[in-house]
């Protein structure tokens, strides 16, 4: 029977053979996949984004440089561009396929005129954004695409106020 050597024979330690797994940061790594409903609800919402900056661009670039309605479109539409691109990093990110599209909320939006109505309808995607995000939450298991959509939730929450307020001055 043959005999381990003891450890201060083995000298110094050898180094791990790879670095820390992180493969609980990329979901369907190992074959488990991602909800199609799941990665369907965050194209929505991409789309939906997607659309929203685009339209805020456009009521935003109708207006007074200086203006102060023009300074809140300006923050609006960052807040949707940026919400975009953490979605679509966020959809590839689970192994999903993510949209190229942009929703059909541009021509709506655009159909309607004066400002004031079309901050209203800016609103109603809003809420539609907060309700898709309630709506596909419950499916969502990777706990950084929750903290997302949460973060997405509140900043939705607190631009519809801010659309509010802005529309009551108009």
């Amino acid at each position: 029977m043959a005999s381990t050597p003891p450890d201060s024979d083995l000298g110094p330690p050898s180094a791990c053979s790879s670095p820390p797994c992180y493969a609980a940061e990329f979901p369907g790594y190992f074959g488990e996949g991602v909800d199609p409903a799941v990665v369907a609800g965050l194209n929505a919402l991409l789309e939906a984004e997607r659309a929203g900056a685009k339209v805020l661009a456009i009521l935003r670039d109708g207006l007074d440089v200086h203006s102060s309605e023009r300074a809140l479109l300006e923050r609006l539409q960052k807040d949707e561009g940026a919400n975009a691109v953490v979605l679509y990093k966020t959809i590839q990110r689970l192994g999903g396929v993510a949209s190229h599209e942009t929703g059909a909320f541009v021509q709506k939006t655009l159909a309607i005129e004066g400002l004031a109505a079309r901050l209203a309808f800016v609103n109603v995607g809003q809420a539609w954004v907060v309700k898709k995000i309630d709506q596909i939450l419950p499916g969502v298991h990777d706990a950084a695409a929750r903290a997302m959509l949460e973060e997405m939730r509140v900043s939705h929450q607190e631009n519809i106020a801010a659309c509010q307020a802005l529309l009551a001055t108009l």
